[in-house]
């Protein structure tokens, strides 16, 4: 049952996500809140991590014994996993301006960059949350923790197709050519 409501949780927190970050709510916010629009995505955030955390606070009051033995060669790779993963979201963070990013900032326009990590990768940010569930379910090996990472990597495809299918309209004929050249969240080795 408590599975049952961390996956409905999951879901409804991920489908929240990507509907308030979504085009048409961003145009019908725009109306709705007139000269307030500047602080959506303020708000938004807000949202984001709050929903994240309520999401986090369920998966750890729930009780679970551990699928793997996590001391040893375990804690050390999920630590491995996690300060890689926070790497490259500082790394991502270098190509984004950060204030516009939370929504402190006003942002201008939009800019397409393929500068930084972004010349590599074009989605760095869920790289790096591919490599944190990863070092969090090997810190916490449990099955509600290993619950919360597959409703997070299942998430991530459809996430990067409305985020990529949004990017294009904003950027068109570059932004396929972008694709067709940088790989999605793994860099090419050669």
């Amino acid at each position: 049952m408590v599975i049952s409501i961390l996956i409905a949780g999951w879901f409804v927190y991920l489908a929240l996500h990507s509907v308030l970050a979504s085009l048409p709510v961003k145009a019908w916010m725009s109306r709705v809140m007139g000269p307030y629009y500047k602080y959506y995505r303020v708000l938004y955030v807000v949202i984001a991590t709050i929903g994240l955390l309520l999401m986090l606070y369920l998966n750890a009051s729930t009780p679970s014994e551990d699928l793997i033995n996590r001391h040893g060669l375990v804690r050390y790779l999920s630590l491995v996993f996690a300060a890689f993963g926070v790497i490259i979201f500082k790394v991502a963070f270098r190509s984004y301006r950060f204030s516009s990013f939370v929504g402190i900032k006003e942002e201008e326009e939009k800019v397409f960059i393929r500068t930084g990590i972004l010349a590599s990768i074009r989605h760095p940010i869920y790289l790096a949350t591919i490599l944190l569930v990863i070092g969090f379910w090997l810190y916490s090996p449990n099955l509600t923790t290993l619950v919360s990472v597959l409703c997070i990597l299942v998430y991530l495809p459809i996430g990067i197709w409305l985020e990529e299918k949004k990017l294009v309209k904003l950027f068109g004929e570059r932004y396929i050519e972008y694709k067709r050249e940088v790989p999605a969240i793994f860099p090419r080795l050669w």
